[in-house]
C-alpha cells in the first residue's frame, strides 16, 4: 500500500494460497507508543521504557525512529484505508519499569469491519478465534453473544484478519496486484544491485521489499540460529525463511538471529494449519486462579501470569548436572473448580475431556499420569495453596504486576491467585514455542537492507519478522511484532516506491 501510494506499480507475492500469514492468525494488535490516541504517553517516557528493557542485539537508533514515527504512520494508514486503530487498556509487558504504562493505551487493535467480497475470498481463515470477537472482548472475557451473532450474520471480521483485509482492499483500489500461491525463489541481481525476483512462475523486474515473515518453520535454520529449543511454532507453515535465504545470498548483514517472539504453546493432535501441525499460544489460561505451572520435577519455576515471551524464554533453562532441559515439557496444573469456570484453548467448560487433557482423582494420581514426582507435586501444590490463601506469591510474585493482573480474572477474589483443592485435578502439556522469529537482515530507518561489507544492498528492502527486530531480546508490549511491521513497512514502501 505504501509503495502504491508513492506512485509505483506493485505486485505482492504470497506463497500461500491465501493472504494474511501469521498476522491473520493473530489478534492484530500493534504496540505503538506516542500514537496520538492515548493520553499520558510521551516520547521521553517511551524512550525510557524501551531503554529499560533493552537487552541483546537491539538497535537504539531504529527504536528512536520508531517512537517518533508511530503517530504519522497511523494517520497515513487510516487516511489511505478503512483501518481504524483503537487503544486497548493493555498494560505494557513490563509496566513497572521506568516509562511503562500500567493503564495501557500503547497497544491498539483494528476496528471490526465487513470485508469486500473479493478480499474475503482470498483471506486466510483463523482456527484460533472462530467468532467475530474483538481483542478487548477477549481480554476482558466479556462479550454480548447476541451482538456476536449479529456480526457473524453480517460477515464482520475482527482481529488480525480485519487488519489484513483493510490493507489489501486499499492496495487493490490503487491498482496493486496480489498474487497468491506464488513463491519467490531468487533475487535477480546485476552490477551488485537487486533488480527483481524470480518466482516459481515468472521473473519480475523492480525493487524488492521482503516481508515474508520469519524462519521458525525451517528445522535447518532453527537449528543453525536459535538460542533455545523451539518445538511448537505457532505461525503459518510457509514461514521457512525464504526471505532470509534470499537476503543472505545478496550479502545482507544479519542481526538478532538467536531470538524469537517466544511463548508457551499447546499442541492438540489433529489441529492443522496449511497441512502442518498447528500449535496454540497459551495466554490467559495459566494466569487464572486455581492453576499453577510446573516442570518435569513437579516444581513451580515462574510467575505464571508473566508475559508469554519471557515465560517462553524460561522454558529453555538447561540443567548442566542432568544435561537436560527440565522444563520441557512443562505442565499447567489446575483443579475441578478451575475446569468448571474457564476455557483452556479451544476446550469449553462443559466440553467432554479430550485426550490431551490429563486427569487424576488426586494430586498423586495426576503426578503419576504426567510423570512427575508425586511428593514434589504435592508439596508444590500445598505451598502454593497457602500463599494463594494469603493472596501473596512469595516465590515468584504472581499477581504483583499490572500485566499479570490484567490477563487474570478480574471478577475473582484475586485476579491470578487461587488454591487448587477440588478434585479431580488436571494437567495440560506445554512446550516451548514462538509466534515467529525476530532475526534477519539489518535495515536502516527506511527499510533498506544493509550489506555485510558496509553500505546497503541497493534495490532491496525488508520489514516485519523477516528483518532484524530493533527490540533485541525485548518484547515491550502486546503487538510488539505488528507495530514495527507497520511503521517500518510503511517507511520501506515509501523508499522503495520513490518517496524516500
Amino acid at each position: 500500500l505504501s509503495v502504491a501510494r508513492a506512485g509505483a506499480a506493485v505486485t505482492a507475492l504470497e506463497r500461500a494460497p491465501v493472504i494474511g500469514g501469521t498476522t491473520a492468525l493473530s489478534g492484530g494488535v500493534a504496540w505503538m507508543p506516542c500514537n496520538g490516541r492515548t493520553e499520558g504517553d510521551s516520547v521521553a517516557a517511551a524512550e525510557a521504557y524501551l531503554a529499560s528493557v533493552a537487552i541483546g542485539d537491539g538497535d537504539p537508533q531504529l527504536n528512536a525512529t520508531y517512537i517518533r514515527s508511530t503517530r504519522a504512520t497511523l494517520d497515513q494508514i487510516e487516511a489511505a484505508s478503512r483501518i481504524r486503530m483503537l487503544p486497548l487498556p493493555y498494560p505494557d509487558y513490563h509496566a513497572e519499569h521506568e516509562g511503562g504504562l500500567p493503564g495501557g493505551g500503547r497497544s491498539l487493535e483494528p476496528d471490526a469491519l465487513v470485508p469486500r467480497e473479493d478480499v474475503a475470498e482470498m483471506l486466510r481463515p483463523s482456527p484460533n478465534v472462530l467468532a467475530p470477537i474483538t481483542y478487548r472482548e477477549l481480554a476482558s472475557g466479556q462479550f454480548d453473544r447476541d451482538e456476536v451473532a449479529r456480526r457473524r450474520e453480517r460477515g464482520v471480521i475482527t482481529l488480525g484478519r480485519a487488519l489484513i483485509a483493510a490493507l489489501a482492499e486499499a492496495l487493490l483500489d490503487l491498482g496493486g496486484e496480489i498474487s497468491t500461491g506464488e513463491r519467490a525463489r531468487e533475487l535477480l541481481r546485476a552490477d551488485g544491485r537487486v533488480t527483481g525476483v524470480r518466482t516459481d512462475r515468472r521473473s519480475l523486474d523492480g525493487r524488492v521489499v521482503l516481508a515474508s515473515g520469519g524462519f521458525e518453520r525451517s528445522d535447518a535454520l532453527v537449528r543453525t540460529f536459535l538460542r533455545g529449543p523451539l518445538l511448537a511454532p505457532t505461525g503459518v507453515a510457509t514461514n521457512e525463511g525464504d526471505g532470509l535465504l534470499m537476503a543472505m545470498a545478496a550479502g545482507a548483514s544479519l542481526g538478532n538471529m538467536s531470538e524469537a517472539w517466544w511463548c508457551p504453546a499447546l499442541t492438540i493432535p489433529g489441529d492443522e494449519v496449511d497441512g502442518a501441525q498447528l500449535h496454540r499460544l497459551v495466554l490467559t489460561e495459566r494466569a487464572r486462579p486455581g492453576s499453577i505451572m510446573v516442570d518435569r520435577l513437579g516444581r513451580r519455576f515462574v510467575d505464571e501470569a508473566q508475559n508469554y515471551n519471557d515465560l517462553g524464554r524460561g522454558l529453555h533453562s538447561f540443567d548442566a548436572g542432568t544435561f537436560s532441559f527440565p522444563r520441557i515439557p512443562a505442565w499447567v496444573v489446575f483443579d475441578h473448580s478451575y475446569r468448571r469456570r474457564y476455557r483452556f484453548g479451544p476446550l469449553g467448560r462443559s466440553d467432554a475431556d479430550p485426550s490431551w487433557l490429563m486427569r487424576g482423582d488426586s494430586v498423586a494420581d495426576l503426578a503419576a499420569v504426567i510423570g512427575v514426582p508425586a511428593d514434589a507435586l504435592a508439596s508444590t501444590v500445598e505451598r502454593f495453596n497457602g500463599m494463594a490463601d494469603r493472596r501473596v506469591d512469595e516465590d515468584h510474585g504472581r499477581g504483583s504486576r499490572a500485566y499479570g493482573r490484567f490477563i487474570g480474572d478480574k471478577h475473582a477474589p484475586h485476579p491470578t491467585l487461587g488454591p487448587l483443592r477440588e478434585p479431580p485435578f488436571f494437567a495440560v502439556r506445554i512446550m516451548p514455542g514462538c509466534l515467529g522469529t525476530k532475526g534477519g537482515p539489518r535495515t536502516d530507518d527506511s527499510g533498506r537492507v544493509l550489506a555485510i561489507d558496509g553500505g546497503g544492498v541497493d534495490g532491496l528492502y525488508a520489514a516485519g519478522n523477516v528483518a532484524a527486530s530493533p527490540f533485541g531480546m525485548a518484547y515491550p508490549g502486546a503487538g510488539g511484532t505488528i507495530g514495527p511491521a507497520l511503521v517500518f513497512g510503511w517507511r520501506a514502501g515509501a523508499a522503495a516506491g520513490g518517496e524516500g
